[in-house]
C-alpha cells in the first residue's frame, strides 16, 4: 500500500454508513449482511493501517469502551456458537478498554459475529469473538466507537516517523505523529 488516501476514504464511507439516523429501515437480511461485511472490511483496513504506520500512534494507541461477557462453561462449537445466550453470561457485563489492533483482529479473526439494532431500529451493537478467544469470553462493541475509531483513522496524516531499533524484536519500533 503505497497511497493510503483511498484507504481512509473507505474507512470514512464506512464510518458514515454507521451513524444513527432518525428513522432507520426496517431489518432485511440483505442490510444486516452489508453492515457486517462493511464493519468487517473496516477493521481490516483499520489494521492495514495501523501495521503499514499509515496512521499516528494517536490513533493506534486510542481506545475503544467495549465490554465482555465470560463464558458459561459450555464450549463454542460451530454448531452452537449462534447461541449467545446460553454460552456467554450477559447478565454480568465488565466494561473495558482495548486498543484498535487488538478489537480489529477480533473482527479478522471473528469466529462468532452478530450485529444488533436497538429499539429505534439503528445498529447499536457488534457482538464478536475471535476463534482464539471464544471459550473465554464474547466482547460487545458498541457502534459508537466503531464509528469514532474509523473517522479517528479516516482522517490521521501522520507527519513525522520515528524509527528506534529494537534488539528484543529484532526490528524497528515506529512511532508517528
Amino acid at each position: 500500500m503505497i497511497e493510503s488516501c483511498y484507504w481512509k476514504d473507505e474507512l470514512r464511507r464506512i464510518a458514515n454508513s454507521l451513524r444513527r439516523v432518525s428513522n432507520p429501515s426496517r431489518w432485511s437480511e440483505r442490510a444486516h449482511c452489508i453492515i457486517e461485511r462493511d464493519i468487517m472490511i473496516g477493521f481490516f483496513v483499520l489494521r492495514r493501517l495501523i501495521e503499514l504506520n499509515k496512521v499516528s500512534s494517536l490513533t493506534r494507541n486510542s481506545h475503544l469502551r467495549i465490554f465482555s461477557y465470560v463464558t458459561t462453561g459450555k464450549s463454542v462449537t460451530r454448531l452452537n456458537n449462534h447461541r449467545l445466550d446460553e454460552l456467554y453470561d450477559l447478565e454480568h457485563e465488565r466494561a473495558s478498554e482495548k486498543k484498535p489492533f487488538y478489537i480489529a483482529n477480533q473482527f479478522v479473526h471473528a469466529f462468532t459475529s452478530f450485529v444488533a439494532r436497538d429499539n429505534t431500529r439503528n445498529w447499536s451493537d457488534v457482538f464478536v469473538v475471535s476463534d482464539f478467544d471464544r471459550n473465554d469470553c464474547i466482547w460487545r462493541v458498541p457502534v459508537a466507537e466503531i464509528r469514532r475509531v474509523f473517522q479517528l483513522a479516516a482522517g490521521d496524516y501522520p507527519h513525522s516517523v520515528q524509527m528506534v531499533w529494537n534488539s528484543k524484536t529484532t526490528d524497528y519500533d515506529v512511532v508517528t505523529n
